[in-house]
């Protein structure tokens, strides 16, 4: 059987049409990832550079996830990350509430770290831990060399493990050891401060905040409760959903938080709220962030309430958590937010209506200025 051949030019008017379709569409490719085609190219030619010079073994893995880590951060954000191993179980923990460790909530005045409460029935009520015990050492490493994340790092642990904890109590220092169990951290606490004065400490915005304010709330409305002392100080934050949800059951209907994405898409989060708040004061600090500073914001904006105590952090943007793998993230910031009428406190903070210097010990409200100018407050109002 004779086959017919193809004439020589229609093959390389084939082959050069082929050829130049891969290369549109290449070239489409590249400017489908890229507006700067010569940075990528830059990026892969000293990546082939490294893979052809580096003499001890480097896996494609370890070189695009370092890219990956540089990338993130010549943003210059603090909270744009990438969330892999302790970091990512770290952020499971804070939207779970869900931990190894001694049952506490930690704070921090300056350079000391304090025990702000303990949880009822945790290992650490029945070593005798108190609310206002200060931390001086963890394990005999001095804390003094720590921030508060490394503090609460060397705290928690597996269950069923010690960790020995340097405390001082009334300026009398003493040393115990205290076996880690499961917790559940309760993220929100109440009782009567006075006669019809209730005192709501909020240690931080979960996904369960919202249900255990509630029934704080409730406990002391049936105590009486006409009024009421709310507690953010060395609250640094959380989640927006469970912020708004706190604010739906104590302030009127409207915005509470605000924020304009790249896209130039408005995203707001209004609330339906109730008719008639009962009179307020939000105690706040530096250690004060996020959806602390939404709430204190969305309270003074609204005029619902009395702020007392330092100028918050300022933390004035919101993060988004995309899953990039089974047990990794990337926590990028999205925007900057707007307050309820609009104010953007990025860098600035939430600033008090009362400016109030914290003397005494924080948290032992019978000793805790801020604390007692507010109560002075509510109950000088009629």
């Amino acid at each position: 059987m004779n086959k017919k051949r193809l004439p020589l030019k229609k093959i390389f008017i084939w082959i050069g049409t082929s050829a130049a379709g891969a290369g549109l569409i290449l070239t489409a490719g590249v400017f489908y990832l890229t507006n700067d085609p010569v940075a990528l190219w830059h990026f892969f030619s000293n990546y082939k550079l490294v893979k052809a010079n580096y003499f001890r073994p480097v896996s494609d893995a370890a070189l695009f996830n370092g890219a990956l880590q540089g990338m993130v951060s010549s943003l210059g954000d603090p909270y744009s990350t990438l969330l892999e191993g302790k970091k990512y179980s770290e952020l499971m923990e804070q939207t779970s509430g869900e931990y190894g460790g001694i049952g506490v909530v930690l704070g921090q005045s300056d350079t000391h770290f304090y025990v702000i409460s303990v949880f009822p029935g945790s290992a650490a009520e029945k070593s005798d831990i108190r609310p206002g015990d200060e931390i001086t050492a963890i394990d005999g490493n001095p804390t003094a060399s720590m921030d508060l994340a490394a503090l609460a790092e060397a705290v928690r642990g597996r269950a069923g493990t010690s960790v020995s904890l340097a405390l001082l109590r009334s300026g009398e220092p003493f040393t115990i050891s205290v076996t880690r169990s499961n917790i559940t951290m309760p993220t929100v606490q109440g009782k009567m401060a006075a006669d019809g004065i209730g005192y709501i400490h909020i240690y931080s915005f979960t996904r369960h905040t919202p249900d255990e304010f509630r029934s704080e709330y409730e406990k002391l409305q049936q105590a009486g409760m006409k009024k009421m002392i709310l507690d953010l100080r060395m609250n640094p934050g959380g989640m927006v959903d469970s912020v708004v949800a706190v604010a739906d059951q104590i302030l009127t209907q409207g915005t509470i938080v605000s924020y304009r994405m790249k896209t130039g898409e408005m995203e707001k989060f209004d609330i339906q709220g109730i008719q008639q708040p009962i009179p307020m004061a939000v105690l706040i600090d530096r250690g004060s962030a996020s959806a602390a500073e939404i709430l204190a914001g969305a309270v003074q904006d609204k005029k619902e309430g009395t702020i007392f105590g330092e100028t918050s952090f300022g933390k004035g943007t919101v993060q988004t958590i995309l899953q990039t793998g089974q047990d990794e993230a990337l926590k990028l910031s999205i925007a900057e937010y707007l307050t309820a009428a609009g104010r953007q406190i990025d860098k600035k903070g939430i600033q008090p209506d009362i400016a109030v210097r914290q003397t005494g010990q924080v948290f032992d409200l019978d000793h805790d200025s801020v604390f007692q100018r507010a109560l002075d407050f509510l109950e000088g109002e009629s």
